[in-house]
């Protein structure tokens, strides 16, 4: 069986460090908020050459207070893109902020600057725009942050699929006024269970989002906001610094499994991912398409191998957002992908010869 994520042989390859860490944790008897968080916090910043970085929750909550310490109110909108998993625009729509959408570029699946555009041309009232570092690749920053600023935008990156991922020779994360990174355990930097950080250059922002995870207080009792209580435990902190210095090297055993890949599919009818002249892509996830998804996914399915999608349904089609008023046809490129991507298992410790078993079940699958 070839799964599309194995913790368990990551965890059990690292089993000696993590029981120390829990030790020392334990030891220590700080559980919530302590030395391990403040310290994974200052390295988390430092790696993405940043001033500050909040530990939260989750991916979610770094999302959530991550816009809201932005400056986003009730009534605001912002512009994202509807082939994002849904906690992008969930996150901040039950606070009352409209999310709009905008099509994405069809190699990248990332926002396409030329259709963020029109639609900052159109709407009125757009605050922050929430490019997302799908699968691992960058957005085009460049184009996205000067047609912002034309606009008078705020840019908040989503970069929950992206620890690590270059734009232009710098970590991504690093190009808006903050950014939102979640440490689920199946991402590249991923702890043991729910985790999340906020990232920013700006005090402000940074001094907002400490309260909002904190019951919206900035010394104890005396809350100033309203906040929420999502805090990163000392336990995930601690394991979070430790993978932190495996990170680089966890993302170049990626970009070689994504090479044995593309070799080994290069003959394929499929549609393999794409890596700009720009970007240092670090393939959270291995996605390629196919106008056979479905039939595929059961072939391999049946040879122990394991699929996702990621994601089948884009959020203007999802009943939760049936009230924006999008209808089936108004974002092409994401409704077309979604019909056909699937992804194939990824993770560090994947093996060479799983790896090239999966190509050749799906070279069996084309070749029938």
């Amino acid at each position: 069986m070839v799964k599309i994520f194995n913790l368990e042989r990551e965890y059990l390859d690292n089993r000696e460090q993590l029981i120390d860490i829990f030790d020392r944790t334990c030891r220590r008897g700080e559980f919530v908020m302590g030395d391990e968080v403040k310290a994974f916090e200052a390295d988390f910043a430092r790696y993405l050459g940043l001033s500050f970085s909040v530990g939260v929750g989750s991916g979610t909550d770094a999302i959530r207070m991550g816009g809201l310490a932005c400056g986003l109110v009730a009534g605001d909108k912002v512009v994202t893109t509807p082939n994002t998993y849904v906690a992008t625009v969930m996150a901040l729509s039950p606070h009352g902020i409209t999310p709009v959408l905008c099509d994405i570029e069809a190699d990248t699946y990332t926002m396409d600057p030329g259709r963020l555009e029109e639609i900052l041309e159109k709407e009125q009232g757009i605050k922050l725009c929430i490019p997302v570092h799908l699968y691992g690749h960058p957005a085009r920053m460049d184009e996205i942050n000067t047609l912002c600023a034309d606009y008078g935008a705020s840019v908040f990156e989503d970069a929950c699929q992206a620890h690590g991922a270059l734009y232009k020779g710098r970590r991504v994360g690093a190009f808006g006024l903050a950014a939102a990174f979640s440490f689920y355990p199946t991402k590249n930097l991923g702890c043991l269970g729910d985790g999340g950080g906020i990232a920013t250059d700006n005090r402000e922002v940074y001094e907002k989002a400490t309260a909002l995870r904190n019951y919206g207080q900035k010394t104890k009792h005396a809350h100033e906001i309203e906040g929420f209580n999502s805090r990163l435990d000392e336990l995930q902190a601690a394991i979070l610094r430790y993978k932190l210095t495996y990170l680089d090297e966890s993302n170049r055993k990626r970009r070689a499994i994504a090479e044995i890949y593309r070799e080994g599919l290069k003959d394929t009818p499929l549609v393999l991912p794409k890596e700009r002249e720009w970007a240092h892509h670090v393939y959270h996830l291995y996605v390629v398409r196919s106008t056979e998804r479905d039939e595929l996914a059961t072939y391999l399915k049946e040879k122990g191998v394991t699929t996702l999608i990621h994601y089948p349904t884009p959020i203007h089609l999802q009943g939760a957002y049936r009230s924006l008023g999008y209808k089936l046809g108004d974002f092409p490129v994401s409704e077309e992908a979604s019909r056909q991507i699937l992804s194939l298992p990824m993770y560090p410790g994947l093996l060479k010869e799983e790896v090239e078993s999966v190509c050749a079940s799906i070279k069996a699958f084309y070749s029938r």
